[in-house]
């Protein structure tokens, strides 16, 4: 099942309630996700994807405005994502917020997964959906990705490209507000989402830069996922395998030094649940290649490197294994 942060829903509903029409009650917002104003503020809670979704369904209906995601995304602040904002906000400089994305990415949600390519010059970070999402999901996440990069740093981190996977939906004056805001190629119907990026801006120090907090904040960020490691471990390591796998097939090892577990340890917490592993790696695998070629549309070559094969070939004789079909067959089934 996929699920938001409350951190992230909390923020949605203030925008959405601090529209200046005050045409959407937030009464009817709250109603809408089944959810009292006190339990909207607990923290380290989620709600479902879908439930997040209807509240963009209901602004975009009663404002009648298709570009409520990518309004959304422009208004970045760093409560949006809960503890991991507050650690972008507070980084050393963009290449350490990724990094810290990617290692506490499980305290947010599992809506999708960022996907990192580079060559010399350029780096292109890529969000891959768990599902078939609502186009107002995508614009909010790739917009806040930009706005973040540029209100930490002066405006001086711009992207050089911008795609998005859907149609554009607005109108002729829409189109002109987009381009203002990203002020680079634009393109619509790609066949990914995601932003392009000057590789040599990674290492720009962020304005908003502060050590002590950011210390402060990560550690607090590690007794979460230690916290969430007791609770659930066999959960947490699979969460640890999903958001490593586009980097390449993780080792025990890393599993271990990331979980802050001895390797005998999360042997013995594995065992106690008869997994393995390796088995677990090949399962998680499995599952999510079936769910992102049933779930979503994208290509197979990029689900082959989310799921860190180094070929697309390497991905369907895998697939073959698991399923006796090839992925394009078990798509069309």
């Amino acid at each position: 099942m996929t699920t938001v942060s409350l951190a992230t829903v909390r923020a949605l509903v203030n925008y959405l309630s601090a529209i200046d029409n005050k045409k959407i009650q937030r009464s009817n917002l709250l109603n809408t996700l089944d959810l009292t104003e006190p339990e909207l503020n607990q923290t380290q809670k989620s709600i479902t994807s879908s439930d997040y979704e209807n509240l963009f369904i209901l602004a975009e209906k009663t404002l009648n405005d298709l570009k409520i995601g990518f309004d959304f995304g422009r208004e970045i602040t760093p409560d949006r994502w809960g503890i991991l904002g507050y650690i972008a906000f507070t980084s050393p400089t963009l290449e350490e917020a990724l990094i810290s994305q990617r290692k506490y990415q499980s305290l947010v949600g599992n809506i999708g997964t960022p996907l990192i390519e580079q060559n010399q010059v350029d780096l292109i970070l890529k969000w891959m959906p768990a599902y078939h999402c609502n186009y107002h999901v995508v614009e909010e996440i790739i917009t806040g990705w930009t706005a973040l990069a540029s209100k930490l740093s002066l405006n001086n981190i711009r992207p050089n490209a911008v795609y998005f996977t859907h149609s554009f939906k607005g109108n002729n004056e829409d189109i002109k507000i987009y381009q203002a805001f990203f002020q680079c190629e634009l393109f619509f119907e790609h066949d990914f989402n995601g932003i392009k990026i000057n590789k040599s801006l990674l290492k720009n120090e962020l304005i908003t830069f502060d050590q002590q907090i950011n210390q402060a904040l990560c550690q607090q960020a590690d007794n979460l996922l230690n916290n969430l490691v007791e609770q659930s471990p066999v959960e947490s390591i699979k969460q640890f395998i999903i958001n490593e796998l586009p980097l390449g097939v993780p080792e025990i090892e890393d599993a271990a030094k990331q979980l802050q577990l001895s390797v005998r340890t999360l042997q013995r917490k594995l065992s106690d649940h008869q997994q393995t592993f390796s088995a677990m790696v090949d399962n998680i695998r499995q599952e999510l290649a079936m769910s992102y070629l049933k779930n979503t549309n994208t290509k197979i070559i990029y689900i082959a490197q989310m799921l860190g094969f180094s070929e697309q070939s390497s991905f369907q004789r895998a697939f073959k294994r698991w399923t006796d079909q090839t992925p394009k067959q078990y798509r069309n089934k």
